[in-house]
């Protein structure tokens, strides 16, 4: 009996104080979600060394992979996925006028979903500005959504996968039987990396839309405010912004509705 306990309190030692290095590694904040994750992924949970966590670890790796939320769909919030379709021309001709292409980036992009609709959104309103270049990255740290992202695979969710997509934008999400499948050049456009948002967006400012939603509710008070300042930085004047619902982007930045944010030029 007195091993039973002391085995329980080994095992909940453990799991705070991975918990707490989830924290300082990718910024994840304690939550129910969290612990019922940690407590399913218990083999993995053992395993890792809370004093030597880093992405790379295999062992943490493996648990970042089972703890980290991958919630998306296409087109998820079509209020807001509609706005920044009706933003997308100004940054396509601001891109063309600098002879560059037109950069975008969704981070924490979990199954790609996100990252496909912006490239879907993108390239029809491309027919209006020809000639404009196109990189989408797509960030994240799981490595099972990020094989599927990188595999153009759209995801099954629940109910119809195409079922918010606008008709003008199907024929780049779905093939000629109507099933759910990415345009060939959709593909051409998209990058897929394994990445912490905590480490930042690369050169700034670098993109012209960039999409994390749902994402910063999982995180630290701190972590947040490091990525949405990284956020704001890596946009470029003009650039557009979007939230979740419940996000808070950097001051400075020009409000416009549905949880998106213009940086001023």
């Amino acid at each position: 009996m007195a091993r039973g306990t002391a085995a329980v309190a080994t095992g909940t030692g453990q799991q705070e104080a991975v918990l707490a290095a989830l924290g300082e590694l990718a910024g994840l904040a304690p939550s129910p979600v969290l612990t019922a994750r940690l407590q399913r992924a218990a083999p993995l949970v053992a395993a890792c060394d809370p004093r030597a966590a880093h992405p790379e670890d295999p062992a943490w790796a493996a648990l970042l992979d089972a703890v980290t939320v991958q919630e998306t769909r296409l087109y998820r919030h079509p209020p807001q996925a509609d706005l920044v379709g009706a933003l997308l021309p100004a940054n396509l001709t601001r891109a063309r006028a600098e002879d560059r292409p037109l950069r975008m980036l969704s981070a924490g992009c979990a199954t790609g979903e996100e990252a496909f609709t912006l490239a879907a959104q993108a390239h029809h309103a491309m027919a209006d500005a020809p000639g404009t270049g196109l990189e989408i990255q797509g960030l994240d740290l799981c490595r099972p959504a990020l094989e599927s992202a990188s595999a153009g695979v759209i995801a099954p969710g629940l109910g119809d996968p195409l079922g918010l997509v606008p008709e003008a934008l199907r024929p780049w999400l779905a093939g000629a039987d109507g099933a759910p499948r990415l345009h060939p050049a959709l593909r051409r456009s998209l990058a897929f990396h394994r990445a912490n948002l905590l480490d930042g967006f690369g050169t700034a400012p670098g993109f012209d839309v960039i999409f994390c939603r749902n994402v910063l509710i999982y995180l630290t008070d701190a972590a947040r405010a490091r990525v949405t300042a990284a956020l704001a930085t890596a946009l470029r004047p003009g650039g557009v912004l979007a939230l979740g619902p419940t996000d808070r982007a950097p001051p400075g930045l020009l409000a416009q509705g549905e949880s998106v944010w213009i940086k001023p030029a």
